[in-house]
């Protein structure tokens, strides 16, 4: 089973590479832009970190940032950079939407990879995933890594906010505003009918 793993994980680095996503050239480009990095959403701390004793966070970080400006019924790209601090083990991708009405995946890309995560230090490894937006609005791709060590699978998801169109983003109100009786603010809400 494991020498299945590894096996499957040195083909999927071979084929990145030859598909030009692990290439320096693609490196290069990639890190003279600026790209936004989600928090960890993990507490599991790789044995033996000695990292700041302060927030925990997880061994796996997913990077993110969109090719080109969203459009309705296009594809549009979003490149991640998935580091971790447990080198040499197999990242397993898995991608998900919660709305298909609002976004899909395309018929060519695969719901699930599997990668070697690189390290903080040299930028990562690369991975694209291409979606199509199906309506304007805030759109969210869940983007699952995982990958399996000595203690059991640790993993982290990260959502990727998509905005299509230029609308901004406005929040629905809730009820009516208003003061209570010692005259701070408070929200009040119409009951609700059977």
């Amino acid at each position: 089973m494991v020498l299945a793993r590894t096996a499957f994980a040195v083909l999927a680095a071979l084929c990145l590479t030859a598909c030009g996503n692990g290439s320096d050239e693609n490196s290069a480009a990639t890190t003279e832009v600026d790209v936004a990095t989600t928090a960890p959403g993990v507490t599991f701390t790789p044995k033996g970190d000695t990292a700041s004793a302060g927030k925990p966070s997880g061994p796996i970080t997913v990077a993110y940032r969109l090719i080109g400006k969203p459009v309705v019924g296009q594809p549009i790209a979003v490149d991640l950079r998935v580091t971790s601090t447990l080198e040499g083990k197999p990242v397993t991708l898995n991608y998900r939407i919660n709305d298909t009405t609002a976004l899909m995946l395309a018929e060519s890309q695969p719901r699930s990879v599997t990668m070697a995560a690189g390290a903080a230090d040299d930028g990562g490894r690369a991975q694209q995933v291409t979606v199509i937006p199906m309506r304007e609005g805030r759109l969210y791709l869940n983007v699952s890594a995982s990958l399996d060590t000595e203690n059991g699978s640790m993993s982290t998801v990260t959502a990727i906010p998509i905005q299509v169109g230029d609308a901004p983003r406005t929040l629905q109100q809730n009820g009516e505003l208003s003061t209570d009786e010692e005259g701070n603010p408070v929200r009040v809400l119409p009951a609700k009918e059977n």
